[in-house]
């Protein structure tokens, strides 16, 4: 993506410098991968000269793809605070070919979505799956709790844990998901199982109803943040539009 991000940019106009060292002499910034602490430091210094940083990662959908999606944001890890500003998009989403479903069960099991060592360390959240589990016994004594650990992360917590079963037939017949940020809270929106996050794009729709219209409006917004290599043009002309309202 950011080969093909430098070369629509250029003939977009734009002077790009590619570099593999920070130099904050540049309107824009442009990063791959969350969670690299050369990228948050090289990101906080662009912001605090003044300058814009397009930050991307692995897509909230199509991410196991050869040519799938990447998603990005700007200044931040994800993309909520500009999802007022951003227009939804029926056909970008109807691309995608996946209807809503109504799959939760309110007396279901409680999906909690483990971190992963990589962002426990980047949040310098050391205890958050054990903390969430702790609070989710209290909220909810007797209910069955199923962790789901992040890729072959070896935490395990006091209930049962699946890591192997795909996250759509998990959240099949789910009472709700608990994740800090994830791209399962984006799976649990389609799925149509409640969710609770502390951070991430879910956050524009946690503020909002869980109903379907919502549903579908989030996620109408949420795919113009995610784009192919073969979109770069299009990705880079959207980001320096929203960024200018």
């Amino acid at each position: 993506m950011l080969l093909a991000l430098a070369e629509a940019a250029r003939e977009s106009g734009d002077r790009v410098v590619e570099t593999a060292q920070f130099q904050g002499r540049s309107d824009w910034l442009v990063l791959f991968g969350v969670g690299a602490a050369v990228n948050d430091q090289a990101r906080k210094a662009q912001i605090a000269r003044g300058g814009r940083v397009l930050h991307w990662d692995l897509g909230y959908f199509d991410r196991k793809k050869v040519v799938g999606h990447v998603r990005m944001s700007i200044d931040s890890d994800h993309p909520q605070q500009w999802l007022d500003r951003t227009e939804p998009n029926p056909e970008r989403w109807a691309e995608r070919g996946v209807a809503l479903r109504e799959d939760a069960n309110p007396s279901g099991p409680i999906l909690l979505i483990g971190l992963g060592k990589k962002s426990r360390d980047y949040l310098a959240a050391t205890m958050w799956e054990r903390e969430a589990h702790a609070r989710l016994r209290v909220r909810f004594p007797g209910r069955r709790i199923i962790f789901r650990p992040k890729g072959k992360d070896a935490l395990r917590l006091k209930c049962e844990a699946d890591a192997t079963t795909p996250i759509t037939e998990l959240l099949r017949g789910a009472s709700l998901v608990v994740c800090r940020h994830s791209n399962v809270a984006v799976d649990a929106t389609i799925a149509g199982v409640p969710f609770e996050a502390e951070n991430g794009a879910a956050m524009w729709l946690q503020q909002r109803d869980f109903t379907p219209a919502n549903r579908l409006e989030f996620l109408q917004r949420l795919s113009m943040w995610q784009w192919r290599a073969t979109e770069a043009a299009q990705a880079w002309a959207f980001a320096k539009e929203v960024a200018s309202k």
